[in-house]
């Protein structure tokens, strides 16, 4: 018994280093991210008669790989399931130790002729390279424009 299980042991501690732990399975390579949202500004474009006739909204939304966090895409969603934006890739796998893997970036510019309506990020569909996929929930919803 005790000859298998250090085996055992020793390939599941090496798989959760390339792997990503979800709630309900396991995802092998796939990344394992930390949504934020920053530099938030909504400036507004007047006519002559001091009228608002645009409302521009600027954002950037920072997607920070997890150590052992691997390679794949990563695709954030609203709370129906849809897509936000478009996928955001990670091409290198994050080996640190630490939260030091640089983040995946996006700024994102949007104007509208009336307010937009916020819309909350409630989770991220994670896809591997292998194509293996899981959708994982945020810990506190992200609000974009």
């Amino acid at each position: 018994m005790r000859k298998v299980f250090l085996p055992v042991l020793i390939l599941l501690l090496g798989l959760s280093g390339c792997s990503s732990f979800f709630e309900g399975g396991l995802v092998v390579g796939a990344p394992t991210v930390q949504v934020a949202r920053e530099n938030f500004s909504l400036t507004f474009e007047r006519d002559q008669n001091g009228n608002v006739v645009a409302y521009n909204y600027a954002y950037t939304l920072l997607l920070y790989p997890l150590p052992g966090s691997g390679r794949g895409y990563v695709v954030l969603l609203d709370e129906s399931g849809n897509p936000v934006e478009a996928p955001f890739t990670f091409s290198e796998p994050c080996l640190a130790q630490a939260q030091s893997c640089p983040p995946v970036s996006r700024t994102i510019s949007k104007s509208s002729a009336s307010p937009l309506a916020p819309t909350q990020v409630v989770s991220y569909r994670t896809v591997s390279l292998g194509g293996q996929a899981k959708v994982v929930r945020l810990p506190a919803p992200i609000e974009v424009y």
